[in-house]
């Protein structure tokens, strides 16, 4: 039998409208690599990543799941045994954010009771663009999770903890 290389395994999903930048977190998060050729996910696609934090040895799935409605029955099946779910939206695109609440009746009905959800504001590199504003994702986040937002920028690396802090990436 193999060995475990690792203390704690975790399923995270990304999910949101096409053409969020699902793929570009994820590339960013688990590669450190950004690229503007990205083509739409079919279906799903994944990647690993192990951390450590704490001192322990956290391996994450990070599932990158298709936008379109023409995926969703394929998508939300993998929701079942995710305990972490990202509500990814576009700040410079309001039709991603009022989709927010669609997602969220999808969770209700697909993953376990008990997965954390967060919202996260994605493209804030084309700040010049915005139309969601800041206040307006914390607001949903505090009033749907009671719990704080977060933004990305997806071109730049920010792969940081809550704490500032740098995941370390282990063998």
């Amino acid at each position: 039998m193999a060995k475990k290389t690792y203390d704690l395994l975790f399923k995270l999903l990304l999910i949101g409208d096409s053409g969020v930048g699902k793929t570009c977190i994820l590339f960013r998060f688990s590669d450190n690599h950004f690229t503007t050729t990205f083509i739409s996910t079919i279906g799903i696609d994944f990647k690993i990543k192990t951390v450590e934090l704490r001192g322990k040895k956290i391996k994450l799935q990070i599932w990158d799941t298709a936008g379109q409605e023409r995926f969703h029955t394929i998508t939300t099946s993998y929701y079942r045994g995710a305990m972490g779910i990202m509500l990814v939206y576009d700040i410079t695109n309001e039709k991603t954010f009022d989709d927010i609440v669609k997602w969220l009746r999808n969770i209700d009905e697909h993953a376990n009771e008990d997965v954390e959800k967060m919202i996260l504001g994605n493209k804030c590199d084309m700040e010049e663009k915005r139309v969601v504003s800041k206040e307006r994702g914390e607001a949903v986040s505090f009033n749907i999770f009671n719990k704080k937002y977060l933004q990305s920028f997806h071109k730049h690396y920010l792969n940081k903890w809550p704490n500032g802090k740098e995941p370390r990436p282990t063998p």
